[in-house]
């Protein structure tokens, strides 16, 4: 679920879990896994990512504090997880299996809500998400990255960032260099303007 969860939502969530520690750089899980689960992040940052054929790997989204990762098909029906789910960072979490996941149906419209709440949330993301690979360029793409996740940027590789935008780490470099680029000029023009105003104010 690639959603941030609110204070009333992880103390409902919270309760049916139990905790881990992932150290960077383990995969928290594999495909085709029989037991699957959603993650809730207390700290650090899951990658939840599906290989291709020949390697490849494409990032379908990242889960730093407060979000939630899960193999939503299969944490749902039971069935086989067909996405991957590792740590990018030492990474604090709360899991909840299928077991947890009946409680949860079972325990009341207040959890009731919470999962539908999500579930929604998550549809709705997947749209999005969709209709930006399909529409976006990849500029916009990596901005839409930036204002989604802030400062994510500075705490994982380039190439995970690459991976989920759908582009090479050649790309996204000159991606961001056009950007530090436009800032800069964004800033001289700023400056210009400002001494142009001392200057008309100093004739008057």
């Amino acid at each position: 679920m690639a959603v941030a969860l609110t204070c009333s939502e992880w103390q409902t969530l919270a309760s049916l879990a139990t905790y881990v520690r992932v150290p960077a750089g383990s995969l928290l899980t594999p495909a085709a896994t029989e037991l699957p689960f959603a993650a809730l992040v207390v700290s650090g940052c899951l990658r939840v990512f599906f290989r291709e054929s020949d390697g490849t790997e494409r990032v379908l989204y990242f889960a730093p504090e407060n979000w939630c990762a899960a193999d939503m098909e299969s944490w749902l029906s039971g069935r086989p997880a067909t996405l991957c789910v590792d740590a990018l960072q030492e990474t604090e979490c709360l899991l909840i299996d299928r077991s947890g996941l009946s409680s949860l149906h079972d325990s009341g419209a207040s959890a009731r809500r919470v999962l539908l709440s999500l579930t929604e949330r998550m549809l709705a993301w997947q749209q999005r998400r969709l209709l930006g690979a399909l529409r976006k360029t990849a500029m916009q793409r990596y901005l839409d990255f930036l204002a989604l996740y802030p400062g994510l940027d500075l705490k994982i590789a380039q190439y995970h960032i690459a991976g989920y935008l759908g582009i090479s780490p050649e790309f996204l470099s000159r991606l961001r260099g056009r950007l530090r680029s436009g800032a800069r000029r964004s800033g001289r023009r700023r400056l210009n303007y400002f001494n142009a105003s001392r200057v008309t104010a100093a004739l008057r």
